[in-house]
């Protein structure tokens, strides 16, 4: 069998595992004492799963880039979800940022999470090797797959962040509410929306390659100053530390700040949407360089 034969079945059996993680979410929201602020985020991005398990069909880079970036965050919302949550009340901080951050959450949904993304990862790695095969440029196309891969996977190194911030309910909420007071962070609540705001922000705009150099730009600036509030720059450098030094913020936000420079690359929604005809006729050029690269 060919490549694009391979990537073909891969494709059905990815969108029959995104069926089975979407129907056993809806079961556990209808079935469960959910709160309607996590039915909401959950059902919002059972759509977009669905949306994406069957746009992926199409074997497209911004689909696979799509279907991963909803499968992580159902996978996510799922794994962290607590149905009976202790009182919050006694606990100091660094308890209750542990406890948002593990779960419980429903047994088994994160190792099906794993598994449909598993199969995402093989679909962009047939994808690439089909791509490179029939390129003038084997080495190019390598090299712009390579590029989306990293640029992918710093975006959803958001995916748990916003995922506990703005997505998981009230308590969740309510937890990082605390921990950031006990930071002396000012208007605490205010600063988890706004985090959780450019989590999600950077997460869409970086899988995607969406409005690519600024949203790269927010959000390694944002993750710099996350360091700085955190305290993580006093601590040192290693992040294995007590309480964790900058060493990894700092990595982070430097790997994003590449696509500042880079832009979204080949395979990016900037690419095919800066440089259709309603954007060469709408938009000054130098706009349109700065945002389609």
């Amino acid at each position: 069998m060919r490549l694009d034969d391979h990537a073909r079945w891969l494709n059905r059996l990815t969108l029959a595992v995104a069926i089975i993680m979407i129907g056993w979410g809806v079961s556990v929201v209808i079935r469960q004492p959910v709160t309607a602020w996590f039915a909401a985020s959950a059902t919002i991005w059972m759509a977009l799963l669905l949306i994406s398990a069957v746009w992926q069909l199409r074997g497209s880079f911004t689909a696979i880039a799509a279907l991963a970036l909803a499968s992580a965050v159902v996978s996510r919302l799922f794994s962290i979800l607590r149905l009976n949550p202790p009182p919050i009340a006694g606990l100091n901080p660094n308890d209750l940022d542990l406890m948002v951050a593990t779960g419980p959450g429903v047994p088994g949904f994160e190792y099906l999470g794993w598994f449909l993304g598993a199969l995402v990862f093989v679909q962009f790695v047939l994808r690439a090797a089909s791509v490179a095969a029939s390129a003038d440029s084997r080495e190019q196309s390598l090299n712009a797959s390579a590029l989306m891969f990293i640029r992918v996977y710093v975006g959803l190194m958001f995916v748990p962040h916003f995922g506990s911030h703005v997505l998981g309910g009230p308590y969740q909420f309510e937890i990082y509410t605390l921990y950031f007071a006990s930071l002396g962070i000012h208007m605490p609540a205010f600063q988890v929306a706004l985090a959780g705001s450019i989590e999600l922000i950077s997460a869409v705009g970086l899988t995607l390659g969406l409005f690519t150099r600024p949203v790269a730009l927010l959000g390694s600036v944002y993750l710099l100053m996350s360091m700085l509030l955190g305290g993580h720059f006093q601590i040192g450098y290693v992040w294995a530390l007590p309480e964790g030094g900058y060493e990894f913020g700092v990595c982070w936000a430097a790997m994003i700040a590449v696509f500042v420079a880079l832009g979204g690359g080949r395979y990016s929604v900037d690419r095919e949407l800066w440089q259709s005809e309603p954007a060469r006729r709408l938009l000054p050029n130098i706009v349109r360089t700065v945002l389609a690269n």
